[in-house]
């Protein structure tokens, strides 16, 4: 495994995942799991995992509890992660994932999570600053845990792009618009993020690749516009291509959206075309929709998937 990592992700508010995965859900009844999965999570360190599962090290960072560290130890070992977490009092959060494998509709309950100190801001911007350097690419995803402002957000993706670093953006809201004002590299939205960032309904799919694509050209040089079962948009500076995977048995949605983002910077910093990183980042969110751990199989299935992945130009579809 590659140890010398050009890519960093960034967990702010991480989690562990509890999947509970029901016959069907009878809201406000007694409900029995059929089976479930626990596992460090958080939308960063979906990332890095997925990244090290197919054989490329990331270093992680944000903000994790003291209290309950097994899991994410586990995973950064297992994984080639390195560790540059800031480690705080308290426990990391858990994230519960209700799996209702009759209408396969996953619900969320999400916690706030920890707090960060004044002094634990301080000493995450320390690592960081030492972490920046050109070309890398820096992967902020997720939401802001208490205690961290927009303000502070702006000012870690200004720290990275002073530095020559290159910036992902897996988030939404104010702090999507953030990101872009920022001057992102890269964003993975989905349709509602999009519209809600342009302040405006996005109704069809024409309304929707009209948006990604003068986001694209004026200011992000790579978007991502996840479509859920219909697959994504890739909008590159070289390409603008639709792909989308075979029919997928779903056993959970959870995390498929983070393995997008990891296939592309997987394709990417391995030096792909345009066409190669949609596959790889179609093949990475397949596999995440059909295993709950979000584990990635051999090279060998690896390729043989990427071979069934439906690509096509954009001026296709359009014409």
């Amino acid at each position: 495994m590659d140890t010398n990592s050009d890519i960093v992700t960034i967990t702010l508010n991480p989690a562990i995942d509890q999947t509970v995965f029901l016959d069907r859900l009878h809201v406000g009844s007694v409900n029995r799991t059929s089976h479930h999965h626990r596992q460090p999570g958080g939308k960063g360190v979906n990332v890095s995992s997925m990244l090290g599962g197919y054989g490329i090290a990331s270093i992680a960072t944000g903000f994790l509890g003291k209290e309950n560290p097994r899991l994410f130890n586990e995973l950064f070992k297992n994984k080639g992660i390195r560790d540059e977490f800031v480690w705080i009092p308290g426990e990391t959060r858990t994230g519960i994932k209700i799996v209702d494998q009759a209408s396969n509709e996953t619900t969320d309950i999400n916690f706030p999570g920890l707090a960060p100190s004044f002094p634990d801001l301080q000493q995450f911007e320390k690592k960081l600053r030492k972490l920046v350097k050109p070309g890398r690419w820096f992967v902020v995803a997720g939401s802001l845990p208490t205690g961290i402002s927009l303000d502070f957000f702006e000012e870690i993706l200004a720290l990275i792009k002073s530095g020559g670093g290159k910036i992902a953006a897996d988030t939404s809201g104010e702090a999507l618009k953030i990101a872009i004002d920022s001057g992102a590299d890269l964003i993975k939205p989905n349709h509602h993020e999009l519209a809600e960032y342009l302040g405006h309904d996005l109704p069809d799919f024409p309304s929707q690749v009209a948006a990604a694509t003068r986001l694209q050209k004026e200011k992000v040089p790579h978007v991502i516009l996840s479509l859920g079962s219909e697959g994504a948009l890739f909008l590159t500076p070289e390409k603008a291509l639709m792909a989308a995977a075979p029919p997928v048995k779903v056993v959970s949605t959870v995390g498929a959206g983070d393995s997008i983002l990891a296939g592309y910077l997987a394709g990417l910093t391995t030096g792909r075309n345009a066409s190669d990183r949609a596959k790889l980042a179609t093949v990475f969110a397949w596999c995440a929709l059909e295993d709950v751990r979000r584990q990635l199989p051999s090279q060998a299935e690896i390729q043989k998937r990427q071979s069934r992945i439906k690509v096509q130009p954009l001026s296709k579809l359009n014409s």
